[in-house]
């Protein structure tokens, strides 16, 4: 009879340690808030809004244990709108990321979805954006993520002693018409990325190529990336017709120290149409410091320099932002956040990420009549 009990005890540990080892979390976030905005569209502007900080999102993450150090790995993450509950990203399920892998210590991972470029994984932790979520004039160099990228086969690698590399590569899903410049090489895209973590310093570059990202919807960037948005910021600038080729380049670095943390990064994006190429140089600084542990201070200034090779424009932006935060709980803050943003050389207006504004507001880039914008935001945070 006690070796029958004690039987019993052992199965039911090592079923417990079994479930143990494999768990499905449900995760999320939710960011609201009212804006104002000093110039919109010719006059000043109240705005009830959500997800400017951080979008709003909810999520399921999981790991199976496979046995011998092999873990099957997924994660699915919607977007959605907090002021009308309509989802984001196009109306997407799982618009902000929808992937399935497997992953091991010594090799590292390989995942398959709609996920994240290697800029983001590698220099978006450099970049104050985590923080505030305004981007450089319409988030040129994606550190914002402002898409993300289909139908990819994603590799990220373990660490070694502090070093991390990957790629991703995402398929046009196009069938060959026999031309050139067809089939698999329109619209797909390709990126690379490493980052190096020593002590308190951490520095990440990456580098992204997207090729032809008009010619279909169905291949690696969509909706998110061809959006009037998009399109009608490239053609204030001067980029009269349709991207056909783009490239961006970053790198940044990061300082961690009691109670805070100072950053730099540079980028570098190109936008090239059939007969013209618009490129941006973004510099940033940023900083963040806990005054106590409940108080942060965070800011950034970036500025943007654009040229246009056909005429030899060049427009420019400033860029100030400052936030302030505090934690009414781990995971409940409320904050307020200021943006300045000063056009300059041939920009001939501002436009804080116009799409911010959220609906019943400026939905389309140059909302400001003049050279010179204001953005103030009042919100409230939950984590879950």
């Amino acid at each position: 009879m006690k070796k029958r009990i004690l039987s019993v005890v052992v199965l039911g540990a090592c079923a417990s340690a079994a479930h143990a080892q494999s768990s499905v979390t449900l995760y999320g976030l939710v960011d609201a808030g009212v804006n104002y905005v000093n110039n919109d569209k010719g006059k000043s502007n109240f705005l009830m809004t959500s997800g400017v900080v951080q979008g709003n999102r909810w999520g399921l993450k999981g790991v199976e244990d496979l046995g011998d150090g092999l873990k099957a790995i997924f994660q699915l993450e919607n977007g959605f709108s907090l002021s009308n509950g309509t989802l984001g990203q196009g109306g997407r399920l799982f618009g902000r990321q929808a992937w399935v892998g497997l992953s091991k210590n010594t090799l590292g991972g390989l995942t398959f979805g709609r996920q994240y470029d290697s800029i983001v994984d590698y220099v978006q932790p450099t970049s104050g954006i985590p923080y505030t979520a305004i981007a450089s004039p319409f988030d040129n160099d994606n550190l914002d993520n402002d898409f993300r990228i289909n139908n990819t086969v994603k590799y990220a690698s373990p660490d070694f002693h502090g070093l991390k590399f990957g790629g991703l590569y995402g398929f046009s899903n196009s069938a060959s018409t026999g031309a050139a410049d067809s089939g698999f090489s329109v619209n797909r895209l390709w990126s690379l990325g490493a980052s190096y973590t020593t002590g308190s310093f951490y520095f990440g570059a990456g580098y992204m190529h997207l090729n032809s990202p008009n010619s279909n919807t169905l291949g690696a960037v969509s909706g998110d990336y061809i959006n009037v948005t998009r399109t009608s910021a490239l053609q204030a600038n001067g980029l009269a017709t349709a991207v056909t080729r783009s490239n961006v380049v970053a790198a940044g670095g990061t300082y961690s120290f009691n109670g805070g943390k100072v950053g730099v990064v540079y980028s570098h994006s190109e936008f090239d149409s059939a007969t013209d190429r618009l490129t941006f140089n973004n510099f940033e600084v940023n900083g963040s410091y806990y005054i106590t542990p409940a108080f942060s201070l965070a800011g950034i200034y970036t500025f943007t320099d654009g040229k246009l090779r056909s005429t030899d424009a060049s427009p420019k932006y400033h860029q100030f932002q400052l936030m302030a935060d505090y934690l009414l709980s781990k995971r409940t803050d409320v904050y307020i956040l200021g943006v300045y943003q000063r056009a300059a050389g041939d920009a001939t207006v501002a436009s804080i990420a116009p799409d911010s504004f959220g609906a019943g507001g400026s939905s389309a880039p140059d909302a400001s009549t003049s050279k010179n914008q204001v953005l103030v935001r009042l919100g409230l945070r939950h984590k879950f």
